[in-house]
C-alpha cells in the first residue's frame, strides 16, 4: 500500500499545501506529500513522516476505501464472466401418477446444460467497462482519502507544534509582564502618583495569565486530535519538522507564482480522476442501455429426454432473442443513462473548478503566510528588544527615580506648646522635600501610625520618666507586630532610658538627649532628606 502510496500521491498538493502558519518564527507546512518520504528507515520515533505512516496504515477511513476498491475490482471479473460458457447440472426426480414410469426415462434423470453467448448487442462490454471505470473511480477515491488522512494527520502535527510554540511564547509574555509589574510596583511605592501605571500593569499581567490558561488549554486539543492518528504515548515537542520541513526535504519544491500552481491542476489528480472514471461508466451505462435495441445470439446445449425415440439424447439450439416492443422501457433506460452521463459530465468540470480553486486558495494561503512570518518573525525580535530595553532603563533608573522622587514622610511629636509654636513657626520656612506631620500628644501620634504609616517618627519626651519609659514599651510593642520595624527617634533627658527596655526591635530606636529645638529639628531633617537621595 504504501509503495502505491509514494506512487500516487499527487505532485501538485506536496508543494502547493505547504502553507499552514505555525508560529512566529517561520511557517508550518500542511503536508500531503510527506509519505514520499515513509521508506526512511532511521527515523525517529513520532517525526512527522512516521505520523502520516501510522495513519495510513490504521486509519479506519483507509481501510473502507480499500475494501470498496476490491470489491469493485470483483464486479469487472463478474461482468467480463457473461462471455464465457455457461454450466450446469439440472437433476429431476420423475414421479406419475399412475406409479408407472417408463424404464427410459427412470426415477431420477441428470441433465447437463451449456450456453454460449454468441453477440449480445455490445451490452457485455459495456458492462464490463462500466465495471472498469467503476474500479477505476474507487481506486481513485482510495487515493485520494489517503492524501486525506495524510493532510489530516499533518496538519495535527503542525497544529500540535504551533500551540507549543504559542504555549512557550504565552510563558514568557507573562513572566516578562510579571518583571514588569515588579518594577512598576517598585517605583509606585516611592512615587504614588504612579500607582495608576501599577494597576493597569496588573491588569496586563492577569489578561496574559489568562492567555497562558487559553493556549494551554488549545495545546491539550492539538494532542488529542493527533491521537486519532498516534495512540502511543507523545513526547513534550515535535521532533524533526527542520528537515521535513526543508527546501530539500520530503515535501519538495512549491511552486513560485500562483499560476504555476494552478498549471499544476491535472486530470491525474485523485479528485478529478475520480470523477473522469464516473464520466467513462456512465458512458459504458448508455451503451448498455442502447445495446437492449439489439438481438442476442446464444448457443445452447442440454440433454432432454426425446419422446421420439424414447431415450435422452443431446439438444443443440442457436437462440436469437429480438425485441420488438416493451412498453418503451428501452427508450426510457436510454434517457436516464444520458441523463446520468450528462451529470458526470458536470460534476467533473465542478471538480476540476473547485481543485483550480483550492491550489489557488492554498498557494496564497502559503504567500500570506510567508509574508505574516517575516513580520511576525520582526515584530517578534522588535519587541524583545522594547521590553529589554525598558527593563534595563527602568532598573538603572530606578535607583535614582526613588531616590529623587522619594519624599520621606516624618512624625512629629511634641507635648510642649511653647516648643509646638516654635517648630511650626520655624517649618514655614524650611525648603526640602519632606513631609512634616506634627501632633500635641503622644497617644494621638501613635493612634496615626495604624493609618498613616510614616518613614520615620520624632518624639520630644518631655514627660516624667515613667511616662517615658510607657512611651517605649507601646512603641517596641508596635514595632513587634510582624511588620518592618518602624525607625523611631526619642529626644529625651533622661539617662539609660532605652538600656532598661531592651527588646528584639530596640535596635530601630534611637535615643538622643535633649532639648529639641527648631534648630536641631531643622539639621536633623536635612540630614534624612539628605540620606534619602544618596
Amino acid at each position: 500500500m504504501f509503495q502505491l502510496v509514494r506512487q500516487k500521491l499527487s505532485p501538485l498538493l506536496r508543494p502547493v499545501l505547504r502553507h499552514r502558519l505555525c508560529n512566529a518564527g517561520g511557517m508550518k507546512l500542511t503536508v500531503l506529500a510527506c509519505a514520499s518520504g515513509l521508506g526512511l528507515s532511521s527515523l525517529e520515533a513520532q517525526t512527522l513522516p512516521q505520523v502520516v505512516e501510522r495513519a495510513l496504515q490504521v486509519y479506519p477511513s483507509i481501510q473502507t476505501a480499500n475494501a470498496k476498491a476490491q470489491a469493485a475490482q470483483s464486479d469487472i471479473a463478474r461482468a467480463r464472466s457473461a462471455h464465457q460458457p455457461q454450466i450446469g447440472v439440472t437433476a429431476y426426480g420423475n414421479q406419475y401418477g399412475s406409479g408407472s414410469i417408463p424404464s427410459s426415462l427412470g426415477r431420477t434423470t441428470i441433465s447437463p446444460t451449456a450456453k454460449l453467448n454468441l453477440w449480445s448487442g455490445g451490452k457485455i462490454e459495456a458492462e464490463a467497462q462500466r465495471a472498469e471505470a467503476l474500479t477505476k473511480a474507487a481506486e481513485q477515491q482510495r487515493d485520494g482519502t489517503l492524501e486525506d488522512v495524510a493532510q489530516q494527520a499533518s496538519e495535527a502535527y503542525l497544529n500540535w507544534d504551533k500551540t507549543a510554540d504559542l504555549y512557550s511564547l504565552s510563558v514568557r509574555n507573562l513572566n516578562s509582564h510579571r518583571e514588569t509589574l515588579d518594577d512598576i510596583q517598585k517605583i509606585s511605592q516611592v512615587d504614588t502618583g504612579r500607582r495608576i501605571d501599577y494597576e493597569q500593569a496588573l491588569v496586563r499581567m492577569e489578561n496574559a495569565s489568562l492567555a497562558l490558561q487559553q493556549r494551554k488549554a488549545d495545546l491539550a486539543q492539538a494532542m488529542q486530535k493527533l491521537r486519532r492518528f498516534w495512540a502511543e504515548d507523545m513526547d513534550a515537542r515535535p521532533v524533526g519538522l527542520e528537515a521535513a520541513l526543508a527546501e530539500n526535504g520530503v515535501l519538495g519544491q512549491i511552486p513560485m507564482s500562483l499560476a504555476q500552481a494552478v498549471q499544476r491542476v491535472t486530470d491525474d489528480l485523485p479528485s478529478i480522476a475520480q470523477y473522469k472514471a464516473q464520466v467513462v461508466a456512465a458512458e459504458a451505462a448508455v451503451r448498455m442501455a442502447k445495446g437492449q435495441y439489439w438481438p442476442t445470439v446464444d448457443a445452447a446445449m442440454s440433454r432432454q429426454y426425446n419422446t421420439n425415440t424414447l431415450r435422452f439424447e443431446t439438444f443443440t439450439q442457436l437462440q436469437v432473442n429480438a425485441p420488438v416492443f416493451n412498453g418503451g422501457a428501452t427508450s426510457a433506460s436510454v434517457e436516464a443513462a444520458q441523463g446520468q452521463l450528462r451529470a458526470a459530465q458536470f460534476a467533473l468540470e465542478e471538480a476540476r473548478l473547485l481543485a483550480r480553486e483550492k491550489a489557488a486558495l492554498a498557494w496564497q494561503e502559503w504567500a500570506s503566510a510567508q509574508s505574516r512570518a517575516g513580520v511576525g518573525s520582526t515584530q517578534s525580535d522588535v519587541g524583545d528588544k522594547v521590553v529589554e530595553g525598558y527593563q534595563n532603563a527602568s532598573r538603572s533608573a530606578m535607583g535614582v527615580a526613588i531616590k529623587s522622587m522619594m519624599k520621606p514622610r516624618v512624625t512629629v511629636v511634641v507635648e510642649s506648646a511653647q516648643l509646638m509654636s516654635q517648630l511650626m513657626l520655624a517649618s514655614a520656612n524650611w525648603q526640602f522635600a519632606a513631609e512634616v506631620t506634627f501632633f500635641d500628644s503622644v497617644t494621638e501620634g501613635l493612634l496615626d501610625l495604624s493609618s498613616n504609616r510614616p518613614d520615620m517618627l520624632v518624639v520630644e519626651m518631655s514627660m516624667p520618666r515613667a511616662q517615658q519609659e510607657k512611651t517605649l514599651q507601646a512603641l517596641e510593642n508596635f514595632n513587634n507586630r510582624g511588620r518592618a520595624p518602624l525607625s523611631v527617634v526619642l529626644v529625651t533627658e533622661e539617662k539609660d532610658l532605652l538600656s532598661k527596655h531592651t527588646s528584639g526591635t530596640t535596635n530601630s530606636i534611637q535615643v538622643v538627649s535633649g532639648p529639641m529645638s527648631p534648630i536641631w529639628m531643622h539639621a536633623y531633617l536635612t540630614g534624612v532628606v539628605a540620606s534619602c537621595q544618596i
